[in-house]
């Protein structure tokens, strides 16, 4: 049986804003992400752009360690049911109110490879 690798990355950029790629294919209806990695055989896969505001369903703040600088997690959800986990920005070091709107932000990893993350639209801080 053929097995296909997806190649293409998981978020883009577009004039409206920083969008998430959901999968969902016939064998797979429901959208998921991140999206399908492999598919078998020649199933085709829709992608579906999400975003680029969701609301913050949760978080939380992780503490690596002493000789590293504390980061926070977020899961948010987005219109059509899809919920994203990513990085949450803090901005003046202060946890957005959950249910406040996020918006996807352009980030990068630690290694410096492009990624995502979320940080609450002005103004919805707690």
């Amino acid at each position: 049986m053929k097995l296909s690798k997806r190649t293409e990355p998981h978020f883009r950029m577009t004039e409206s804003g920083m969008l998430l790629i959901a999968t969902r294919t016939a064998g797979h209806p429901q959208l998921q992400f991140p999206p399908l990695e492999f598919v078998h055989g020649d199933e085709p896969v829709e992608q579906v752009p999400i975003g680029p505001f969701g609301q913050l369903y949760t978080y939380t703040l992780v503490h690596p360690g002493k000789d590293s600088e504390p980061y926070a997690l977020a899961m948010v959800d987005f219109e059509p049911g899809v919920r994203a986990f990513g990085r949450l920005i803090c901005k003046d070091g202060k946890a957005p109110a959950i249910d406040s709107t996020m918006r996807i932000v352009p980030s990068e990893l630690p290694d410096g490879s492009p990624d995502y993350a979320f940080e609450a639209v002005s103004g919805e801080s707690a």
